[in-house]
Formats: structure tokens, C-alpha cells, sequence
């Protein structure tokens, strides 16, 4: 089984990123664990502006990832991204959390809702309850 990581394993993954704070935020599971909402992680999965991508592509050998979600790429062994656009354009927009921008909850709870994977639909009343205590 895979190595997850709890918060603070997480955010020292989230420091070493080369890419500016502003033009990323950290989507999914990750988002769960820096709200407290969830215990771990198995990766860092990251939306990023057409300014982060190009930041990444200037720091890093992007490789594109076929997950099903989108046009994820593989970052670092740990790290995967998709570029969202212009974060002004976003329906939804990033919320911080910390330090740390991260994925619109609502946003996610969308996501959630209309996947068919089991693992998402298990989150759906964590995000549920977590946005009823604090909306």
C-alpha cells in the first residue's frame, strides 16, 4: 500500500513546490487534509493559472497523466497538476486555508457528486457536514 501523508507530511510536500503561492491550489483529498476534514493523503494534486504551468514547466519535466479527470500531469512522483486558466475566469474560485490556497469546497462537493468512483462518494458527507459547521 502506498505511503500517505497527514498535514504536516503534506505541507512540507506543498513548500517545496516551485511555483508562486498565488497560481496554485491544492485540489481533493489534499484540500480535505489542510481543512482538517480528512487524516491523509496519497498524493498532492494541484490546479494551477496559465502563469503556474508555465512556472512548472519552467522548473519541472511535466509528464501527461491519462487519469480520467482531466489533463492531469505528473509533476514529481508525488505531485500531479491540471492548469485551470486564468483564475479570474474560474466559476469557483480557490479559498485559503492557512498558508495555502485550496479547491472551492463547493467546488469539490460538485466534483464528488457526480463521480462514480466509491472513494469520492464516501467523502460526500464529510464535506456535507463540514460546510454546514462552517458556511
Amino acid at each position: 500500500m502506498e505511503k500517505r501523508m497527514n498535514k504536516e507530511e503534506l505541507i512540507k510536500l506543498i513548500k517545496t513546490l516551485k511555483v508562486s503561492k498565488e497560481e496554485f491550489w491544492v485540489l481533493s483529498s489534499g484540500a480535505l487534509v489542510l481543512r482538517g476534514i480528512y487524516p491523509d493523503a496519497g498524493d498532492l494534486d494541484i490546479a494551477v493559472t496559465n502563469k503556474g504551468m508555465e512556472e512548472l514547466k519552467q522548473n519541472y519535466n511535466l509528464m501527461p497523466k491519462d487519469c480520467g479527470l482531466g489533463n492531469f500531469y505528473k509533476v514529481t512522483e508525488n505531485v500531479e497538476c491540471v492548469c485551470d486558466g486564468n483564475k479570474e475566469e474560474l466559476i469557483f474560485q480557490p479559498e485559503r486555508v492557512g498558508e495555502f490556497y485550496v479547491q472551492n469546497i463547493y467546488e469539490y462537493l460538485d466534483f464528488l457528486k457526480n463521480s462514480t468512483r466509491e472513494k469520492d462518494k464516501k467523502r460526500i458527507p464529510l464535506v456535507e457536514d463540514y460546510i454546514k459547521n462552517n458556511y
